[in-house]
């Protein structure tokens, strides 16, 4: 790094000629309008960012994804002809990895953004440099303040230009992650794709509780012999109200007068229905988000991913996850890194073995299983498990060989029997 010179990045040489101007004008038939205020579904109820809170599927999968994003650590290394090493004296890492800001820990960030991808498709986050060109802050910005825009160079360049608070930044100074996108420049909200399913889920919602508000839902009918007046009959439902209901629910009735009670059968076929669409929407929602919906609390769900939670939790991480961290490593790396370094091969990665931390039994072979062919040796095997390493001189550096799994010296080929002297001719 260079510490008495300007630092050059590859977005910040030449604000482009031609930008657009810096106020945003949202047409009332554009899809920007319909993303900032929502519309309404086909089941009638308006569906944007915040209603769609209202679903737990939603909250469930946005809150799984950004939680563990935020909790991985994450490490900065530059490639070697040894093998990768970690750079521990860049001022990005400690930014990114531990105190972006006074505003936020890295926890609170990383989440922050991914759950503005999440609901909205795109996760924002302001970079602040000394005038070096080092970082020294990294500040969330709310997605809705930030307006990311194409715009051209007089040589016919294309590059993404930020506009925020009236000003107009770069991805030198804007870290921005992007969910799913058709242009490379906004991503596209799962809310906005998943409208009529939180549609219908929000409505199933309220339908629920209209049944427990008003009683739709009848456990059976009282029954008089004989037809009363509507005094009575008023009376009649009052007393019961009175005695059965409410904090009395549960009390045994006592019926007189030639009432009887008539119990009504269980589930119909309409609560059969409801429950199952309210299941369907649950896994909609679960497979937009890459979500296995038995993780987000659906125990009817199966996955084909195994029958252990290892095989289970690793069968996430290959599938849901590892994209997002994938896209979150490479966002970092083009905002946080310089042109030399991105050349240089510094590149950010996440800990991905933190997820990977179920089976103890399995660890504990794998970790063997690395040492005696040589890829780890013991303190690698004690960083890896938060331990303190031991001394070189008790052999915490040493790599077992191939040829010996106990890590000694490769054997020895046997020795071959001498050939027998051949026998004296017969003269």
């Amino acid at each position: 790094m260079a510490p008495l010179q300007q630092r050059e990045f590859p977005n910040r040489r030449n604000i482009p000629e031609k930008r657009s101007s810096v106020t945003e004008v949202v047409d009332l038939k554009s899809g920007r309008y319909a993303e900032i205020f929502g519309t309404a579904s086909a089941a009638g109820v308006p569906v944007n960012e915040s209603t769609a809170l209202g679903v737990s599927a939603v909250t469930a999968c946005v809150d799984l994804l950004s939680g563990m994003i935020a909790k991985l650590p994450i490490f900065l290394y530059r490639d070697t002809p040894q093998g990768p090493e970690e750079v521990t004296n860049h001022p990005a890492i400690r930014l990114i990895g531990s105190y972006p800001s006074d505003l936020q820990t890295s926890f609170e960030l990383r989440q922050l953004m991914e759950i503005g991808k999440g609901l909205g498709g795109n996760g924002y986050a302001r970079v602040f440099r000394d005038a070096f060109g080092d970082p020294y802050s990294i500040q969330w910005l709310e997605p809705c303040k930030v307006s990311p825009q194409l715009v051209e160079r007089s040589n016919g360049e294309r590059l993404v230009v930020y506009q925020v608070d009236g000003k107009t930044l770069t991805r030198y100074d804007i870290i921005h992650v992007r969910g799913f996108s058709r242009d490379g420049v906004n991503g596209i909200s799962p809310i906005r794709m998943l409208r009529e399913s939180i549609g219908n889920a929000l409505s199933q919602t309220k339908k629920a509780g209209d049944l427990m508000r008003n009683g739709t839902q009848f456990p059976g009918f009282l029954v008089t012999p004989q037809s009363i007046s509507p005094d009575k009959l008023k009376d009649a439902r009052d007393e019961w109200d009175k005695n059965y209901r409410g904090g009395n629910t549960g009390r045994i009735p006592m019926i007189h007068g030639g009432w009887d009670f008539k119990a009504t059968n269980g589930m119909s076929m309409a609560d059969a229905q409801f429950l199952d669409s309210r299941r369907f929407e649950l896994q909609e929602i679960a497979r937009l988000y890459r979500i296995p919906s038995f993780l987000i609390g659906d125990s009817t769900s199966s996955t084909t991913w195994g029958s252990g939670i290892e095989q289970q939790t690793l069968g996430f991480l290959n599938f849901s996850l590892d994209p997002h961290l994938v896209a979150w490593e490479q966002s970092l790396g083009i905002t946080l890194l310089t042109t030399e370094e991105q050349k240089a091969g510094f590149y950010f990665r996440f800990d991905r073995d933190q997820l990977a931390n179920v089976a103890l039994q399995a660890k504990a072979a794998f970790y063997q299983t690395m040492r005696n062919i040589g890829v780890y040796s013991a303190n690698d095997i004690r960083r890896k498990m938060d331990e303190p390493v031991i001394s070189a001189a008790d052999g915490g550096d040493d790599y077992g060989r191939p040829f010996n799994a106990s890590g000694g010296t490769p054997q020895e080929k046997p020795e071959e029997d001498p050939k027998p002297e051949p026998e004296p001719s017969r003269a």
